[in-house]
């Protein structure tokens, strides 16, 4: 038997400055992605703040040479993932990408295992050419969660939790890691809700 969940949200301006809402109604008739059950396991410090990272084109850029898969990481990721670590963030990346993929890059990156969890393309949301990230599925508190992603949409049903980070390709002068970190030292310090 189905079960139906109706939502309105407001999405995001577009460059036009042009505010729409949309409502929809989400049929959970066994997708992974639209169950009601917490993506992540109970957390046994509920005080804990969460960061969620997206992979490609924020911490990661993906290329292909002569058929092989390849890529570069962006200046910064390893220092910030240890100093967020040290804060005591817990670390969670979700992604847009396949598991096998994701699993593939994060394994290389993260050879100190200090990212918590991963969540892939089947935690997410269809919509459209889209996946977004419900954060409310996770299982954590939102006045202690922020995700940052290089794609706005992705976190539009959340945007207050959200922190916009440019799109990174290949620039070796990047500093946009570097720059968040004041700000994300600052809310553990503070203890204020997102």
């Amino acid at each position: 038997m189905a079960v139906f969940d109706r939502r309105e949200v407001i999405l995001p301006c577009t460059p036009l400055d042009i505010q729409a809402r949309a409502t929809f109604t989400v049929s959970h008739n066994g997708y992974e992605n639209l169950e009601l059950k917490p993506k992540l396991p109970p957390n046994k410090n509920t005080e804990q703040y969460c960061l969620i990272l997206d992979l490609d084109e924020t911490l990661v850029h993906y290329f292909e040479v002569d058929g092989m898969g390849n890529y570069d990481i962006r200046p910064g990721m390893h220092e910030f993932l240890e100093r967020m670590n040290q804060l005591g963030y817990e670390i969670v990346i979700f992604t847009a990408a396949t598991q096998d993929y994701a699993d593939w890059v994060i394994d290389q990156i993260d050879p100190g295992r200090l990212i918590h969890h991963r969540l892939y393309r089947q935690h997410a949301l269809p919509w459209g050419p889209i996946f977004v990230k419900d954060m409310s599925k996770i299982g954590r508190d939102l006045d202690r969660c922020l995700i940052i992603d290089n794609v706005q949409e992705n976190f539009m049903l959340q945007p207050h939790n959200g922190i916009f980070i440019v799109t990174w390709y290949d620039d070796p002068h990047d500093t946009a890691l570097f720059a968040l970190t004041p700000l994300l030292d600052e809310l553990i310090v503070s203890r204020a809700k997102v």
